[in-house]
């Protein structure tokens, strides 16, 4: 006896112990959701997993098997608690009544039913797992019907209903992608991880612009690089002019890349991003290291301006992703992010220049203090561009391929290169109103208008190059995704590769409908597989076969209406290169909701079904 309480408690230390289940946090959830108004009512279709609701007893049979024959009352309950408890509806500032269960139904974790809201409604009311179904508790899928009853108010299509779920609690990252259904049949994607907060699936213009001047802001004040960027260059400036010119002339640039880059005229190569960010860098140690050797402030708005652009991309990269929130106001919501950074900007320098005032006025002399600032700067900065610099050394950087196609990009880019020359040319103007220094200026108006000339010039040449250049080889047999360049077979196996591998990652609107036509038309087929071949899928890039790359660059072509046709779409360079993304013939780039041959392939583009 007195040896019988050690050796239970030396077997309690060296026993394994069993994994509860029951109460683990999954590491990745993804709540699938149709929302669909109804006049009197809204329904909303649901798909979660089953592992995700922790501290419920599931009745089980045999190893951990789900008893489907009792589980009916359980998964209801299961539902309300964690479903229909987190989610509130609204239309404005009115609030609907709270979501009541209707239906639920456990589903096999293949089970296609969700793949449309028709197919989920039939399923959830009519098609319930067969009682003697052998699935083990953490596989299940749970679909679930919710009614919101509206109150009196009618909710169509115009309705400015509001969304404000709070299922972050399901899992260590929740990812949730609702679908608005319209009664024309249209549908609208959002995509969004935690708790967002209140989604408008419809937003006005106005909703929009708020949003995107949040997001601006947010954006400023979280890019360290950015703020850091703005302080270098006010760091020398004391006088009120010249810092206006060179924050005008900063706003100005930026905004031109912005723009451009949200309108699709920036590069798409796999490497400019990353070129952008150690361009980014490259800009803070520039300035940074001017303020050491003595910056002259007659010429910083130029530095500014120049540096601006490339920062303009850089905001571009945020913005991307939040485009799905705008609805059909994308231009509005472009000008409010903007807005939305100049006015973080703004921030920043009303508290800092009265700061580095003081400073300089009653701590350290002024020139000393420029001094030691900017070299701290520069040190970060410096590993922050060996760091960048490292990452782009991983991109395969390919020399181009002299066809017309490159020479229209030339063109483009040369226009792109007028263009700023010529806002350049009007700030110059300003900066000579708001210095007053005539001599000065005449010396960069002059360098601008010699810029110019040089650049018109070089247009001319290029044009008279593209049209007397010979049209062989791979721009002799141009071809576009209109004309059917891949076969209804390598679609189709390229759905299930896709279904299989690259679905439980994409959680953005960048490569369907108005994002991917802004992105992709009109650039070579060999862009859109190189940046599938080399990203997808993002939990293991690069790690398909190449014949499988072939096959998910088809099924992409398809859920963007693009037709198939009797040639093979093939892994070949110069075959890829040669053929143009195009719209389907006789069609105009539209919204992917007006595309209703393709809803539920394009929907299921941006899901994440599988953990």
């Amino acid at each position: 006896m007195p040896f019988l309480l050690p050796l239970l408690a030396l077997l309690l230390i060296v026993l394994p112990g069993h994994r509860a289940y029951a109460h683990e946090i999954p590491a990745s959830v993804v709540v699938r959701t149709f929302v669909k108004p109804d006049g009197a009512r809204v329904s909303v279709l649901m798909r979660v997993p089953l592992e995700s609701m922790r501290d419920v007893s599931f009745p089980t049979r045999g190893a951990g098997l789900l008893d489907v024959a009792r589980a009916e009352p359980t998964l209801r309950d299961a539902a309300q608690l964690w479903i229909a408890d987190g989610l509130r509806l609204r239309v404005g500032d009115r609030a609907l009544a709270a979501p009541q269960v209707v239906a639920v139904r456990a589903a096999l974790p293949g089970d296609r039913a969700f793949d449309s809201y028709a197919t989920a409604l039939a399923a959830v009311r009519e098609s319930p797992l067969p009682i003697d179904t052998d699935i083990p508790v953490g596989q299940v899928m749970l679909d679930v019907l919710l009614d919101v009853p509206t109150a009196g108010l009618v909710v169509g299509d115009e309705a400015d209903l509001v969304l404000e779920p709070a299922w972050a609690h399901l899992g260590i990252r929740t990812t949730t992608i609702v679908t608005l259904m319209l009664s024309t049949g249209a549908e609208r994607v959002i995509t969004f991880d935690g708790d967002p907060g209140a989604v408008r699936l419809d937003p006005r213009w106005w909703h929009a612009a708020w949003r995107f001047v949040l997001t601006g802001m947010e954006h400023m004040f979280s890019g360290i690089d950015h703020l850091l960027f703005v302080l270098c260059l006010v760091l020398p400036i004391r006088a009120m002019r010249p810092l206006v010119g060179v924050v005008t002339a900063f706003t100005i640039a930026h905004s031109i890349t912005l723009a451009a880059s949200a309108m699709g005229f920036a590069p798409t190569a796999l490497w400019f991003p990353p070129l952008v960010e150690v361009l980014i860098a490259a800009s803070i140690v520039y300035m940074a290291l001017e303020n050491i050797v003595g910056a002259r402030v007659q010429r910083r708005w130029m530095i500014a301006f120049a540096f601006g652009l490339v920062h303009g991309f850089g905001f571009s990269t945020a913005l991307r992703d939040q485009l799905q929130f705008a609805g059909s106001h994308l231009l509005t919501s472009l000008a409010a992010f903007n807005v939305g950074v100049e006015l973080a900007q703004l921030a920043v320098l009303a508290a800092a220049v009265p700061v580095l005032r003081w400073v300089f006025a009653r701590a350290v002399p002024e020139r000393m203090g420029v001094i030691v600032a900017s070299a701290f700067i520069t040190h970060e900065a410096w590993h922050w561009l060996l760091e960048r610099a490292a990452t782009l050394r991983t991109y395969r950087l390919a020399p181009p391929v002299l066809d017309a196609l490159f020479l229209a990009d030339v063109l483009r880019g040369a226009m792109g290169v007028l263009i700023v020359i010529g806002v350049a040319w009007g700030i110059s103007g300003v900066m000579r109103r708001l210095s007053g220094a005539r001599a000065a200026s005449g010396a960069v108006s002059g360098a601008v208008s010699g810029t110019t000339s040089s650049v018109v010039t070089g247009l001319l040449l290029l044009c008279a190059v593209a049209t007397l250049a010979p049209r062989t080889g791979a721009a002799q047999a141009l071809k576009s995704t209109s004309q059917g360049v891949y076969t209804p077979v390598q679609a189709s196996k390229g759905k299930n590769v896709f279904n299989g591998a690259c679905l439980g990652c994409h959680t953005t609107a960048s490569h369907m409908g108005a994002a991917f036509e802004l992105r992709w038309f009109g650039r070579p087929l060999s862009e859109l597989y190189g940046y599938l071949s080399n990203l997808m899928p993002k939990s293991a890039p690069g790690t398909l076969t190449e014949e499988e790359y072939v096959l998910v660059t088809a099924y992409i072509l398809k859920l963007n209406g693009m037709p198939a046709g009797k040639v093979e779409l093939n892994a070949e360079p110069d075959w890829l290169r040669a053929v143009r993304i195009d719209a389907a013939p006789g069609t105009s780039p539209a919204p992917l909701e007006d595309r209703s041959e393709v809803r539920s392939e394009a929907r299921r583009f941006r899901l994440v079904p599988h953990s």
